[in-house]
């Protein structure tokens, strides 16, 4: 091929050592991967590994991190439970003890030195149900719900002469791999009864919409709260849309409708606060509405959906429905309340007058009650419209009566009120009338005597009602005055006052008739007729006080010093309702172990399972390594081979 010069390729020495450094390093990297898959087991052991596989491994990994807490839950749980169910047990065979006592005490056998030595066995009992308790499981109370005592605090303490329970009515809660938190623990609410229930206020404090009222205190227009949104706003017939997502109290709903309308129509209309919620008026000609739109809520739930105004005339929206809380001012309150007078409040042997007129706001209400230091508390009630009046202590009467005025009443906590009901008269025992008879006769200082049958009373007030009605049929006037009589309500403290001012020799006296003892039921006891006195007061025969074991077993105590077989009876009713309350919450504790069992049985299974699945996206298959391991090192043995041969080469070599 004459004529044809050859074409020689020659590759520099610089780019051969380029090219074999370049795959000797490669190399080296695989080397190293597979050397710390061989090392760490895992085929992953970083983000670049196997970034497809990434969010599956840190999903997974997440889970079963999850899984362990859930775990740790779990075993607590099950410890505080079956702590709980062995309290629970000691405590009924403590109640049935206590039972057989008080029923071997009953009858006419036993005698005042027996009963008293018994009433000695019962007061152990009763420190020992409070060591029950105040058990622990790990440091904290098994029955002081989702407020356990530290080590070494009380959850039950001695207090003024009962028991007081310090706990919570709300168990712990914690996360166990359900759909919803579990209990994870009792309480003496549910175990002993351990708190008052009566002294529930029925009255609707009604508390007025402020411009601090904040949206999550409402219930909103239909009870579902205030959701978040944007709310349309039509003005004329352009709508503009308001921006209320982070909306945070009523005051910035007005303020920010208000805006709008500045900014787009000055002088349209206006957004205003009422007590109830929002008033929108439309000024002069200018119509202006407010809607939700397509898909929202927000307005509905402030009651401004539909809300349209012109010519002036301002149009309410739906009430809004504020709640009670700590931060509420009692000037706002929709009910017209007394707290100027303050209340007389008496818990077991212990009495204070309270002054309520420095309190401005629902918490300051609350720490007035809590630092009389009488194991009271002031609760919000469930609905966010009334506040309770709770005693945490066992074994002592609660009589709560006005100071002078009508605070007690107004608050809806007077014990013995014009509508306290006669069944909750003696602890729920009621006032016991003879049928179809007359219960009491009165006798005035002008002789004038007339007699009462009770039989249609439900309330105090019947009873009051029903006196004066017969004494007015004696011809008594009634009244305050001279000459007149009347049966009303103590004016401080608590109970019934009979005032007779007739003038006359006679002794102003009570009796009993056909063997009714409704008027001791009611409060009055025979030995404090006033005779020639004007005034005849009941004691509060409608104290309330905590109904739980303690309580029981107090009274049967008492009952067996005092060599009381009738207080002797009614205890051991008690007591036998409080056996089955407590066999009910063994049965709640054992059923909720029951299943945390289930369910932790179920997490040690998915456990497993989601284990296998990382283990199968991250574990290394060693075989497969090992070989390419091997491979590798003689890839690397042959590279450096090679690269030493062409790294000999000589200028002649090149030149050739």
């Amino acid at each position: 091929m004459a004529g044809i010069t050859p074409i020689i390729s020659r590759t520099s020495t610089l780019l051969n050592s380029q090219t074999a450094l370049a795959r000797l390093q490669e190399t080296q990297r695989e080397l190293y991967d597979a050397q710390e898959q061989i090392t760490t087991g895992r085929a992953i052991n970083r983000p670049s590994d196997a970034s497809a596989k990434v969010s599956s491994v840190l999903y997974l990994e997440q889970r079963l991190a999850e899984r362990e807490q859930q775990q740790t839950n779990l075993t607590a749980a099950s410890g505080y439970l079956n702590f709980a169910d062995i309290g629970l047990a000691d405590a009924n065979n403590l109640l049935n003890e206590a039972h057989s006592i008080a029923s071997s005490q009953i009858g006419v056998g036993s005698d005042e030195n027996t009963r008293k030595s018994q009433a000695i066995v019962i007061d152990s009992q009763v420190q020992a149900l409070l060591e029950i308790g105040n058990r622990q499981f790990n440091g904290l109370s098994v029955f002081g719900g989702n407020n356990g005592a530290a080590p070494g605090e009380r959850i039950f303490e001695d207090f003024l002469g009962g028991v007081r329970y310090v706990g919570s009515a709300d168990n712990l809660r914690g996360d166990v791999g359900s759909f919803e938190h579990q209990n994870l623990s009792a309480n003496g609410v549910d175990a002993f009864g351990a708190l008052s229930g009566r002294v529930k206020s029925t009255v609707d404090f009604d508390p007025a919409a402020t411009s601090s009222t904040r949206l999550a205190d409402v219930d909103g227009a239909v009870g579902r709260g205030v959701r978040d949104g944007t709310i349309s706003l039509n003005i004329n017939g352009t709508v503009y849309a308001v921006d209320l997502t982070t909306a945070d109290t009523l005051s910035d709903v007005v303020t920010r409708v208000n805006d709008t309308i500045a900014n787009n129509a000055p002088g349209a209309g206006s957004l205003a606060l009422t007590a109830t919620g929002f008033a929108l008026t439309g000024n002069g000609g200018n119509t202006v509405s407010i809607a939700d739109p397509t898909g929202g809520q927000t307005a509905v739930d402030l009651g401004l959906d539909g809300v349209s105004s012109t010519g002036g005339v301002p149009t309410a929206g739906a009430d809004v429905g504020v709640r009670l809380t700590e931060t509420t001012a009692l000037a706002a309150l929709g009910a017209t309340i007394d707290f100027a007078s303050g209340l007389v409040i008496t818990q077991g042997a212990e009495t204070r007058t309270v002054d309520l007129s420095t309190a401005t706001t629902v918490q300051e209400l609350q720490n007035i009650i809590r630092d009389l230091d009488l194991g009271l508390r002031i609760d919000i009630n469930a609905a966010g419209d009334a506040l309770d009046l709770v005693t945490e202590v066992a074994g002592l009467e609660l009589s709560v009566g006005e100071n002078g005025g009508t605070t007690a009443e107004d608050l809806g906590w007077r014990t013995l009120g014009d509508a306290t009901l006669l069944s909750d008269f003696n602890h729920g025992r009621g006032v016991a009338t003879k049928a179809g008879e007359d219960d009491a006769q009165f006798t005035l200082h002008d002789g004038t005597t007339f007699a009462v049958n009770f039989d249609t009373a439900t309330t105090t007030q019947d009873v009051l009602t029903l006196i004066n009605a017969a004494a007015t049929t004696a011809g008594a006037t009634v009244g305050t005055g001279p000459g007149q009589f009347a049966a009303t309500l103590a004016t401080t403290g608590n109970g019934i006052v009979l005032n007779d001012n007739t003038a006359g020799g006679n002794d102003f006296v009570f009796e009993e008739l056909n063997q009714s003892r409704a008027i001791q039921h009611l409060g009055f006891g025979l030995e404090n007729n006033a005779a020639a006195g004007t005034t005849l007061t009941s004691t509060d025969a409608a104290t309330a006080r905590v109904e739980n074991l303690f309580t029981h077993l107090i009274d049967l105590r008492n009952s067996l010093d005092g060599n009381d077989p009738t207080g002797i009876s009614l205890a051991a009713g008690r007591l036998e309702d409080d056996i089955e309350s407590a066999i009910s919450a063994r049965a709640t504790v054992g059923v909720q172990a029951k299943r945390l069992e289930d369910t932790k049985a179920r997490t040690e299974d998915q456990t497993l399972t989601e284990q296998g699945m990382l283990s199968q996206i991250k574990d290394a298959d060693l075989t497969e390594v090992i070989t390419r391991y091997q491979q590798l090192q003689l890839q690397l043995q042959a590279s450096l081979q090679t690269t030493a041969q062409i790294q000999q080469l000589s200028l002649l070599d090149f030149l050739r």
